[in-house]
C-alpha cells in the first residue's frame, strides 16, 4: 500500500531553496511546487476522465447528427415543390444532391463559427470569473471539432438529399 502525504511549506523567498531543504530531510519523497502540482491536474494526466470525455463527444456527435438529419429532412419535405420544379426543368439527381449538400455545408460553417465564438467567449469569461481554472483549447482540438462537425453534417444530409433527388417531378409539383 502506497501512502500519499502532503506537506505544505510557505517559502518567504526562494522556493527552490525551501524545496531543496525538504528534499534533504525527506529524500524518498517527491517535492513539487504548487505550480507543478496544478499542472498534473489536467485531462491528459487523469486517465479516468478520458472515457467520460470520449462518451460525451460521442453523445454530442449523435445528437448533432440527429438534429441535422431531422432539420435537413424537414427542409427537403418543405421544398418538395421547388425540387420538383428543378427536376421538371431538367436538373439531374447529382445537381439536386450537390445543391442540398452545399446548403448544409454553409449552415455547418455558420454553426461552427458560432460554436467556436461561444467556446472562446466562455473561455475568456471563465478566465475572468475563475482565474485559477485553466481551460486549454489547442489547435488540434479545434481541427478535430471542425472535422467531426463536417462529418456529422455530411452523414446527416446524405439520406435526405438522396431522397430528394429520387423524387418524382409530377408528384413533387402536385405536393401542397
Amino acid at each position: 500500500e502506497r501512502r500519499v502525504s502532503m506537506l505544505c511549506v510557505r517559502a518567504a523567498g526562494d522556493l527552490e531553496t525551501a524545496r531543496h531543504s525538504i528534499l534533504t530531510r525527506l529524500p524518498r519523497h517527491q517535492v513539487r511546487s504548487m505550480k507543478e502540482f496544478l499542472t498534473l491536474m489536467s485531462s491528459s494526466n487523469l486517465p479516468e476522465l478520458k472515457p467520460f470525455t470520449r462518451s460525451m463527444i460521442g453523445l454530442g456527435l449523435l445528437i448533432s447528427f440527429l438534429v441535422i438529419f431531422l432539420t435537413m429532412y424537414t427542409i427537403v419535405i418543405e421544398r418538395r415543390r421547388e425540387i420538383g420544379i428543378l427536376k421538371a426543368l431538367g436538373a439531374s439527381r447529382r445537381e439536386i444532391v450537390s445543391l442540398l449538400i452545399k446548403e448544409s455545408l454553409v449552415l455547418a460553417v455558420m454553426g461552427i463559427a458560432l460554436g467556436l465564438a461561444l467556446t472562446f467567449g466562455t473561455q475568456s469569461a471563465l478566465r475572468v470569473l475563475r482565474p485559477s481554472l485553466t481551460v486549454l483549447i489547442t489547435l488540434s482540438w479545434i481541427f478535430r471539432a471542425v472535422a467531426l462537425a463536417f462529418f456529422g453534417v455530411l452523414l446527416g444530409m446524405v439520406y435526405p438529399a438522396m431522397r430528394a433527388a429520387q423524387a418524382d417531378p409530377v408528384r413533387a409539383l402536385a405536393y401542397e
